[in-house]
């Protein structure tokens, strides 16, 4: 399929979100890769290149690279993850405290930072959702 006159096509599209999360892919992979040769300026640097071509790819696209079936795509996604996000919280925080307090398993600081990120994610969440509700 070919792009006739200035109408937006799915292939131009695609090519568009291809640069888009191309470039942050390649950006990420290099970032890790030189970081582990020991380059971690060049592997920051290598990082934003990407992220600056993702931001101008989604900018200055000529076609609207995500519709209202992306959209519904993410909030499926985001209610999956809030769902795992919850029970994940409620049972790791409720389990971490009642094996401490029974003196069987002290949970190690990696769990505790991993189970405080996930309250300041649902943190993050509420304050966003409250914002957005205040719009309407």
């Amino acid at each position: 399929m070919t792009a006739t006159g200035s109408a937006p096509t799915v292939s131009s599209r695609q090519r568009y979100r291809r640069l888009l999360f191309g470039s942050i892919g390649v950006g990420v992979i290099a970032n890790v890769a030189l970081r582990i040769a020991s380059y971690p300026i060049a592997a920051e640097a290598v990082y934003w290149l990407g992220i600056v071509v993702a931001l101008a790819a989604w900018r200055f696209s000529p076609v609207t690279l995500f519709d209202e079936r992306d959209d519904a795509l993410e909030r499926r996604a985001s209610q999956i993850t809030l769902v795992v996000m919850a029970v994940v919280l409620v049972l790791g925080a409720s389990g971490s405290r009642t094996l401490a307090a029974l003196g069987v398993y002290e949970g190690s600081p990696f769990v505790a930072g991993a189970l405080y990120g996930y309250v300041a994610m649902a943190v993050v969440f509420a304050l966003a959702l409250a914002w957005t509700a205040r719009g309407r």
